[in-house]
């Protein structure tokens, strides 16, 4: 089964045009776009993956990572082939390098999104995120599902890289409680050496958009690869954006690289630069900066800013101890930025 897509138009000689992300892929019939599971069918634009997700994983809502968000609790994660920012080093890459329009995408069991809600409940989750892919893909789907989430009382959460077109965006978002965006780079180089983003200039405007217009809650998330963003220059320029961008409040995460895929050959990232990035997050303003993928570092717990006192403990299975109400210190009584149902 799959689904007309919402976002496309007609040309001449059988072809569509995909407007779901800003690479406009034109489609000849019979064949996909860039991202390999939007596809031209019968002289229309389908999503070929609509309904089908290749992972379904209850996971705690840290690993996302979303800090901020709900801390403590467990999210339906979804994720399905194919992605249109197709990162060289990608650690989902079984699946976000994957491709539909052979009959791959009939091999994976169909989820409506009633279905999805009822499975999150049967297992005491909190919301729903997707994930491991980028969301844009299958937007339809996406918007549908948390549609049905909203409807039934639990959260949404978005993990994407923005590369999404602002009709698309703006389709979503309203539906959408968290957005977690996924700062590759500083600048268009960085982005063009790790995947097929030429110019992020649309990213970064579809994460202030989610943020100022749509009220989602926000956190940045960058990997930092060696050779590539971990220079000072670099982690200056994104921690400052953070800043400037976002507010001064928005959790940054620095997250060690491991070798994957088409990247096997650089090296993991060394702790001593994660926490060169995470001072200078500290330096430029931001009250939150985290390390992730480092297990039992200190820097993955909450610390409020005012008054010194750990707010938020975790571990490998995500928040153990929180000591925040209603957003704020339970101590000070300091704003941490924090989303959560007390």
């Amino acid at each position: 089964m799959s689904g007309e897509a919402r976002f496309w138009e007609v040309l001449d000689g059988g072809r569509v045009r995909c407007l779901a992300c800003p690479h406009e892929c034109v489609i000849a019939e019979g064949r996909e776009g860039l991202c390999r599971v939007r596809g031209a069918r019968a002289g229309r634009l389908e999503c070929l993956v609509y309904g089908r997700p290749a992972t379904v994983v209850s996971d705690e809502i840290e690993k996302k990572p979303l800090y901020h968000f709900h801390p403590g609790t467990r999210a339906l994660s979804l994720g399905t082939l194919g992605c249109n920012v197709l990162c060289l080093g990608c650690q989902n890459w079984q699946i976000s390098h994957a491709g539909a329009g052979r009959g791959e995408e009939t091999k994976l069991a169909f989820l409506s999104p009633a279905e999805a809600v009822q499975m999150a409940r049967k297992h005491k989750l909190g919301g729903v995120a997707f994930t491991y892919n980028d969301p844009a893909v299958w937007i339809e789907y996406v918007h549908d599902v948390f549609v049905a989430f909203r409807a039934a009382g639990l959260y949404t959460a978005l993990i994407t890289a923005g590369y999404l077109s602002s009709d698309a965006l703006d389709y979503v978002a309203p539906y959408a409680d968290a957005f977690k965006f996924d700062l590759k780079a500083p600048d268009g180089r960085g982005w063009t050496w790790l995947g097929k983003v030429t110019d992020p200039g649309p990213c970064f405007e579809a994460a202030i958009r989610a943020k100022d217009r749509h009220g989602c809650h926000m956190e940045v998330v960058s990997n930092i690869v060696p050779g590539m963003n971990d220079d000072v220059p670099s982690l200056t320029a994104m921690a400052t954006w953070v800043r400037d961008a976002l507010g001064s409040r928005t959790p940054w995460h620095v997250t060690r690289f491991s070798p994957e895929y088409e990247l096997s050959y650089v090296p993991a990232t060394p702790i001593s630069t994660l926490e060169r990035a995470s001072a200078i997050g500290r330096r430029v303003g931001l009250a939150f900066v985290y390390v992730g993928n480092v297990p039992d570092h200190a820097a993955t717990h909450t610390v409020c800013p005012s008054c010194g006192r750990t707010a938020i403990r975790r571990g490998a299975r995500g928040a153990y101890e929180v000591w925040v109400k209603a957003g704020c210190c339970v101590s000070c009584g300091q704003d941490l930025n924090v989303v959560q149902v007390d």
